[in-house]
């Protein structure tokens, strides 16, 4: 134990963080959260969508169409959201992600290949999914559904990987012959694996009933084909959350004793969080639509404890280890960690707020959006925190090297 957490604390960056590391902390969690969601938006509303289409009739198709235009946009957010926990994964984690990477290094460069073509073979269901579509099309998207799981198992073996340091060097060199070929994951934990795969079912179910619910107004949407599609979310949502309480107990019950992680409170809260959840949907069966956004809601903060309570297990993996990261090396740097914030508030708040808002404007009307005095103020401070954060950024590496002549 002595010499993993020698080698652990060895391995980790001799430059030290920028601040606090309780700040990367929360941040890693938070970010994760948004990943994971559209992680899980994306295989359940494609598989949805697969289904709808192999129903056929009116109403399954049109429901096949939508969600297939979730989908394509939800697996772009979740490759976007996706780089920022990575990131901060990196920062305070650094031994275990690299070393998990090296040891699996032909399955991390294959992830970007696979992902690729999925995304590529989901936008080729997307095009060819139409009025009249022959009913061979829907292996694009069953082909997507696969490569996306593959991806998905990918990322868990080489997060699995990082809790195992013990194992690593018999990765590495089994038999004292090494083996760097990079070719194998080492480490699966299937009830780890299918309860996050297991959130899809939630998330699509709910997003069907906030979908009925947000375009109750257009005019061109039957009211009936939405009522419909609501009391089918909730249905769904119910079973997968059912199904999810199960595979969350299984989930727990597994982890080694040493852990303790059965007894921590984000486990208890997690899980007082998913019951009050599906007693929500149970009462929401003959109300989807108007109790969608509070469902929604409910799923976010469901989600984020989920996140909290994944980084707690890890910190008890690492503990036996006396591995933690509050006691990373700090070198504060302020300006740095001052534009980081600048940043992600300045810019991401107004950029992000006019992108979210034209499209919950344009998602309202059946006919070409006029924008709003409101929204075009919206759109030119957008454009105005956008040029401000360029010049501030080229003025600063201006600053930086004419300080370094």
């Amino acid at each position: 134990m002595m010499d993993v957490a020698t080698i652990l604390h060895t391995l980790r960056d001799p430059a030290g963080i920028p601040t606090h590391p309780l700040v990367f902390q929360v941040l890693m969690v938070l970010t994760w959260a948004v990943h994971i969601f559209f992680v899980n938006l994306t295989l359940g509303t494609a598989t949805v969508a697969g289904w709808g289409f192999f129903r056929g009739g009116e109403d399954h198709r049109r429901l096949s169409r939508g969600m297939t235009n979730v989908a394509k946009i939800a697996l772009s957010l979740a490759i976007v959201t996706g780089v920022a926990p990575l990131l901060f994964t990196q920062v305070i984690y650094d031994p275990q992600w690299y070393t998990a990477n090296v040891l699996s290094a032909s399955w991390v460069m294959g992830f970007i290949f696979l992902l690729i073509v999925g995304y590529l073979l989901l936008y080729a269901f997307y095009f060819k999914n139409r009025e009249g579509a022959r009913p061979g099309v829907v292996h694009y998207l069953w082909s997507a559904l696969v490569l996306l799981l593959v991806c998905g198992f990918v990322m868990h073996g080489l997060s699995y990987q990082q809790l195992l340091p013990e194992q690593w060097m018999d990765w590495y060199a089994p038999g004292g012959v090494v083996d760097p070929d990079g070719n194998t994951i080492h480490a699966f934990d299937l009830p780890r694996y299918v309860f996050f795969i297991g959130l899809s079912g939630i998330v699509a179910g709910i997003y069907m009933a906030a979908y009925a619910r947000f375009f109750a107004d257009r005019e061109d949407i039957p009211a009936r084909y939405l009522d419909w599609v609501g009391r089918l979310g909730v249905r769904i949502a119910l079973y997968a959350a059912a199904f999810e309480l199960l595979a969350g107990v299984v989930f727990v019950a597994e982890q080694p004793a040493r852990t303790g992680f059965g007894a921590h409170p984000l486990v208890w809260l997690t899980g007082v969080f998913l019951l009050s959840l599906i007693a929500m949907l149970f009462a929401a069966r003959e109300r989807a639509a108007e109790r969608a956004y509070l469902l929604l809601g409910w799923y976010a903060a469901f989600i984020a404890l989920v996140a909290a309570a994944r980084e707690a297990l890890r910190m008890a993996y690492m503990a036996p280890f006396d591995y933690s990261v509050m006691d990373y090396a700090v070198n504060v740097d302020w300006p740095s960690t001052f534009l980081f914030f600048a940043t992600l508030v300045g810019v991401g708040g107004p950029v992000a707020g006019f992108f979210i808002a034209v499209a919950f404007n344009v998602g309202k009307h059946a006919d070409v959006y006029q924008a709003g005095p409101a929204m075009q103020r919206l759109g030119n401070l957008a454009l105005a925190s956008l040029l401000a954060w360029i010049g501030v950024f080229f003025a600063l590496g201006a600053w930086v090297w004419l300080g370094n002549l």
